[in-house]
This record gives structure tokens, C-alpha cells and sequence, in this order.
């Protein structure tokens, strides 16, 4: 039971991580526009915390090969469509 709790600390230490890097990326984007929100703050934001999302599933999955590669193109997609809306 003891190695069942740190996984689950650990676990939920990541994702705290994970949320405060999404967070600190928010409030650079915004301290750079000078704290004016925009549509193209928010669509960057997605940009760069999808990135770090994928990169952190990507790590950590266990799944196969294909199925990381046909979620890469997805994510491709995705970051394309983001970068092409906030133009």
C-alpha cells in the first residue's frame, strides 16, 4: 500500500507541475501583451501548453508506435489550425 501512495503523490505532483507551467505560460504571455487579452493570447497559450501536454503524453505512454504517430499528425493539425486562426 505504501508504494501505491507514492505513486499516486507523484502522479499528482506531475500534474500540479504541468499546471503551473500552463499557468506561468498564461500570465508571461500576458505580462509581455502588457495585460491586454486578446484572442491571440489565448490561441498562443493553446499553442505552446498543447506542446507541452504532447511532449509529457509522449514520455510517459505506453502506447505504440503507430498510435503516437497518427496522435502526432493530429496534433500537427491542430497546432496548424490554431496558428492559422490567430493570424
Amino acid at each position: 500500500m505504501e508504494q501505491h501512495k507514492k505513486r499516486a503523490l507523484i502522479h499528482y505532483l506531475e500534474e500540479l507541475l504541468i499546471i503551473l507551467i500552463g499557468i506561468t505560460i498564461f500570465i508571461g504571455l500576458l505580462w509581455y501583451n502588457e495585460f491586454q487579452f486578446s484572442l491571440r493570447i489565448v490561441s498562443l497559450w493553446v499553442f505552446l501548453f498543447n506542446g507541452i501536454i504532447f511532449s509529457y503524453w509522449l514520455w510517459k505512454s505506453d502506447a505504440k508506435s503507430w498510435e503516437k504517430a497518427a496522435t502526432g499528425l493530429y496534433f500537427l493539425l491542430v497546432e496548424i489550425i490554431i496558428l492559422l486562426s490567430s493570424k
